[in-house]
């Protein structure tokens, strides 16, 4: 049986924040040993993204909801960041190992080292370092205790614009909450729909919004390389508005393709249609679902072949033998992921949010994969958090076992 809410301690609680191109998920959960629990979930759509008024009074509408609908505080927020904005590097950091021996603090030197970007490079998200090479021995993931001369390591480093974090940071402390973290969005994603053999293989998250198609590469636990393409689901509405028999608003043609768009040609019924309101007074005007594919397909390959040479560009694509997984609310277009396997010639699947429990049905979807990650991020953290101050304690509690033994010995020898 599920434990009551109100039983939950206050700092269990866990808070994702994915502020998107079109909608705010604000989502509440707690750790339950490996998984997550999934309390409740604030999904509001967002009007004008580019708008910061608007930004915040949604969010503030989202935490409203969520502090009334889960009977919780929400503060620390975990925030999810994507977009043209974020970039990423490779850096090399090779030292002389002072001792001959790889220590831990030896690791951090070396990842320290290799982690100095230039000012210009924006301000720093994650650092995920790749395998280490010990003198001549390439491929080593972990290095500790292993006699050297030298150390080296190759890390990819995600940064973001400062303005671009300071902006959105903005909107979350002008709706009264905190930012513990920011979390890139395919790596928090990455942890709610990715599978430990995908990653040990090799494999490619895809996550395309409204605003940006975000890719991140996985090899192991490391993450090897990040890009972000500006072409994404409102590009598509774009299209979608311009293209069909009758002009019609960026909000109607949204409308249109959730309720009739697809990437399968070859399941529509032949001359189908669909009504489409007409300019002014002039009445519906009917428009072929089948030219709505191949609007729609047209725009989804271009944004896959953009990825996939840019992989290539970047030696990217031979570490992939995991395939493809997409998520993201243009999972949400029927045979999307027959679109990407004919484009990448590899594997691709739907991801859906996994390891979860107490979630309602309607936010078990791609949609969601960045929300829900981003409480396993948080849960991982707090975790590791946990066991660090375990340590700390315990740290404390033998030296003070030593100097009472100290003290036992003077006070009776």
């Amino acid at each position: 049986m599920d434990e009551p809410k109100n039983e939950i301690r206050k700092e269990d609680l866990l808070f994702g924040l994915d502020i998107g191109a079109s909608k705010i998920n604000l989502f509440v959960g707690v750790a339950n040993g490996p998984s997550v629990r999934v309390l409740e979930c604030g999904d509001f759509p967002l009007t004008n993204p580019d708008e910061m008024d608007c930004v915040v009074e949604t969010l503030k509408k989202a935490a409203q909801t969520l502090e009334s609908t889960a009977g919780v505080d929400v503060h620390d927020v975990y925030v999810g960041i994507a977009g043209k904005h974020v970039s990423s590097f490779n850096y090399r950091g090779l030292i002389t190992l002072p001792t001959g021996e790889v220590r831990s603090q030896d690791i951090e030197t070396v990842k320290d080292q290799a982690s100095t970007i230039p000012e210009n490079a924006g301000q720093i998200i994650h650092v995920f370092p790749g395998e280490y090479t010990l003198d001549d021995q390439p491929g080593i993931r972990n290095p500790k205790g292993l006699n050297g001369r030298r150390l080296g390591v190759e890390v990819q480093v995600v940064t973001s614009r400062l303005n671009a974090i300071q902006n959105l940071d903005k909107c979350v402390r002008s709706a009264g909450l905190h930012t513990v973290e920011f979390v890139l969005e395919p790596l928090a994603a990455a942890y709610a729909v990715l599978t430990p053999d995908e990653k040990e293989l090799g494999v490619a998250l895809i996550d395309i919004g409204a605003g940006s198609a975000d890719i991140a590469v996985f090899v192991g636990e490391s993450v090897r390389y990040t890009t972000s393409f500006d072409r994404a689901g409102n590009s598509i509405t774009s299209d979608i508005s311009k293209c069909l028999s009758v002009p019609i608003s960026l909000k109607k043609a949204e409308e249109i393709k959730k309720k009739y768009g697809t990437c399968k040609l070859n399941n529509l019924l032949e001359d189908e249609t669909f009504p489409v309101p007409g300019v002014g007074d002039r009445g519906d005007v009917q428009c072929s679902r089948e030219l709505l594919a191949k609007v729609i397909t047209a725009r989804v390959a271009e944004i896959f072949k953009k990825l996939k040479e840019n992989l290539e560009a970047h030696k990217i694509d031979s570490l992939i033998s995991g395939g493809i997984v997409l998520t993201g609310g243009c999972c949400a277009l029927e045979g999307i992921d027959e679109i990407a396997e004919k484009v990448f010639k590899k594997p691709v699947r739907i991801g859906y949010p996994k390891g979860t429990s107490g979630i309602q049905e309607a936010f078990h979807k791609p949609a969601y994969a960045t929300g829900i990650g981003l409480l396993h991020y948080a849960a991982r953290q707090q975790s590791e958090n946990k066991r660090h101050e375990t340590g700390a304690q315990l740290t404390v509690s033998v030296k003070k076992g030593i100097q009472w033994l100290k003290d036992m010995v003077r006070t009776y020898f």
